[in-house]
């Protein structure tokens, strides 16, 4: 079978990744060493290790989409996972109960997180791969979001207190962007400015900031981890995320007393972060005098620059730099609530999100919706992608 065959074959499916130099399972050493070099190559974000009746499969998180690399058997499926629970120092005996560790550098040269849960038909892996952490992080220009959105964060960064927070589905790149908001407060002020980071887990080394990683299994939680990092006399701090009332207190407390805190936080979009807040139990007087603003964001794919997201090459073989997906690579889109008095005023009155939405009209930049220029310039993926929910969680204001 020649070359032009078997690159016509993969067109069958184009959520299949091409992988070669595939060996036996039951090498787990080996075996695992090759999983991790083909993620690195295929530019995977996490590797899902699945049991299930007939066999394990394998998948890779690309672009943010879970595309199927490999399959094999299951006598082999014990080894494997044993062999990660090696490089992550975890009990291998252990089958019964969740497990959670650190990879400090995996085979494909690249720190990473493993999570292990018991399923019916053995323990389920998930390597969370942290590809850039000897790497700088990108410039706030870099990220994709439109130039309204890059100023208002500049400009929420030219004070020395108050809260920035930032909302967004898991793996839609908030800290990717609190890393690049670190480095431009970094570059604009100086050695002079002590930021310290507290994060789960450290995704990126910044030599500029002093970095933590809580502990949870010895009670260094987010909370006893602030309530000790602001006796470190900082100026930014860069907490992972808000998880519970203890810690959102602490965070809009250290925002009124002197702190540029940045920070995450779970919510539908920019307004429902206000609510959130409330619901935890926090003042409105102290949601309403600390937050500067709020970012939501999520990814999207851009079109391959090789085949222009039509996957196929111009010759009508498949795309080979994006398997044949039509996309490779993704950016940012944001929307933004810079908090206004007329808005600061409507928190304190508790008013319902609805309400909290109709206020905020005035003072919301940007869209999670592609912009129109945007979608139609060809470069990214159609914001019609977007699920009902999303649809109904974001607001079409640009």
């Amino acid at each position: 079978m020649n070359e032009k065959t078997k690159r016509k074959n993969r067109m069958e499916t184009t959520q299949a990744i091409v992988m070669e130099g595939e060996p036996n399972a039951s090498d787990a050493e080996a075996y695992v060493t090759w999983l991790f070099q083909k993620a690195v190559q295929q530019r995977a974000s996490d590797v899902h290790v699945q049991p299930h009746a007939d066999g394990t499969r394998v998948l890779y998180r690309i672009d943010g989409v879970l595309r199927e690399a490999t399959r094999f058997e299951s006598t082999n499926h014990e080894r494997v996972i044993s062999r990660l629970k090696v490089l992550a120092c975890l009990p291998v005996y252990q089958h019964e109960l969740p497990q959670e560790g650190r990879i400090e550098q995996t085979p494909g040269l690249c720190p990473a997180r493993l999570a292990v849960f018991p399923t019916i038909h053995g323990e389920k892996a998930v390597v969370r791969l942290f590809h850039r952490l000897g790497e700088r992080p990108l410039q706030l220009d870099e990220l994709g979001f439109i130039p309204q959105i890059v100023k208002g964060l500049r400009q929420m960064t030219e004070g020395k207190s108050g809260c920035i927070l930032l909302t967004g589905a898991s793996g839609s790149g908030k800290t990717t962007t609190i890393y690049s908001l670190l480095r431009d407060i970094y570059c604009r002020r100086g050695d002079s400015v002590n930021v310290v980071t507290l994060e789960d887990p450290v995704e990126m080394n910044l030599e500029f900031a002093v970095q933590s990683e809580i502990k949870p299994a010895v009670g260094y939680t987010f909370a006893t981890g602030l309530r000790s990092i602001l006796r470190q006399d900082p100026e930014v701090l860069m907490l992972g995320e808000i998880r519970d009332r203890e810690t959102a207190q602490m965070v809009v407390e250290a925002g009124l007393t002197g702190h540029l805190v940045i920070s995450t936080i779970h919510s539908g979009n920019c307004v429902e972060v206000f609510t959130r807040l409330l619901e935890m139990g926090i003042e409105p007087y102290l949601v309403a005098s600390s937050i500067l603003g709020v970012l939501s964001q999520r990814l999207v794919r851009r079109k391959c620059p090789a085949c222009l997201g039509k996957a196929v090459s111009p010759d009508g073989l498949p795309c080979e730099e994006c398997q044949s997906t039509g996309f490779r690579g993704r950016t940012a889109v944001g929307e933004m609530l810079v908090v206004s008095d007329p808005f600061r005023k409507a928190v304190l009155r508790r008013l319902p999100t609805s309400e909290l939405t109709e206020v905020s009209r005035e003072n919301r930049i940007g869209s999670l919706l592609i912009q129109p220029d945007l979608s139609t310039s060809g470069t990214m993926e159609p914001s019609e992608n977007l699920t009902p929910t999303l649809q109904q969680g974001v607001s079409h204001e640009s």
